[in-house]
């Protein structure tokens, strides 16, 4: 495991899991029922990608939702638990400014890509690519805004929020970063941070962008109030759990 890249507002660490974790966490998304479904950026323009059913994790590797197709807790679960709970800079402290993590597997078909956005109903998220190989030609980046949105001062008025994202990713000053989709890489972004997944290029054939992405949140202690979260409403719905 090595430090690929890091900024501000996200890491990139290389060669995240043993061969044999890769491989069990490889294996169970092998496993996974995927289904279409639309981009919540910008459907039309964006094409669809295919998402499995998810899992939701107490901070301390509790599991809160059930997962019938996982016989124990998946190594690499505990992996990135352990990474989320190093990184305290980042994400905060567990327990206190985040208690859940949600685990899902994503693909990307050559065409499909994600528009640019920012999570900022979750504490962070984490990318982690399962697919065996990848070539750079292929793209499926992820790119991202390496600054706090809130210091790139732009008139947007009349926009959406999402047009509004965009026109400061295209208006900031700093240079955008792009992470290749490299096998076994985990990246850390941290909350509001503007990024897209780059349109997956035709030749990359029947070869599909994998993923276990997951975002990071905070989990309300008593029922009733979960009802009334809408922050961890909309984690469970991107998770495929509702």
């Amino acid at each position: 495991m090595k430090l690929a890249a890091s900024g501000e507002r996200f890491q990139a660490i290389d060669d995240f899991l043993p061969e044999g974790d890769l491989e069990e966490i490889r294996a169970l998304s092998r496993r996974r029922q995927f289904q279409k479904v639309a981009s919540v950026v910008n459907p039309e323009a964006d094409g669809q990608a295919l998402r499995s059913r998810g899992a939701l994790l107490r901070q301390d590797a509790v599991l809160l939702s059930e997962d019938t197709e996982v016989v124990g807790m998946p190594n690499a679960y505990h992996a990135v638990l352990q990474e989320l709970h190093s990184r305290r800079g980042m994400f905060g402290v567990p327990g206190k400014d985040w208690s859940v993590v949600g685990f899902s597997f994503w693909q990307y078909p050559a065409g499909s890509r994600l528009g640019w956005h920012n999570d900022v109903d979750a504490r962070g998220e984490f990318v982690f690519f399962l697919h065996e190989e990848w070539n750079a030609s292929w793209a499926g980046d992820l790119t991202l805004l390496d600054a706090d949105p809130a210091t790139v001062e732009i008139d947007t008025t009349g926009m959406s929020p999402l047009e509004a994202v965009e026109a400061k990713a295209g208006a900031a000053s700093h240079a955008l970063t792009s992470i290749v989709p490299k096998p076994n890489r985990l990246v850390l972004i941290k909350e509001g941070t503007i990024h897209c997944i780059q349109r997956v290029d035709r030749t990359a054939g029947e070869n599909v962008r994998k993923t276990m992405t997951g975002f990071v949140g905070i989990n309300p202690p008593e029922k009733q109030q979960q009802a009334n979260n809408s922050n961890l409403e909309r984690l469970v719905s991107a998770l495929g759990l509702d």
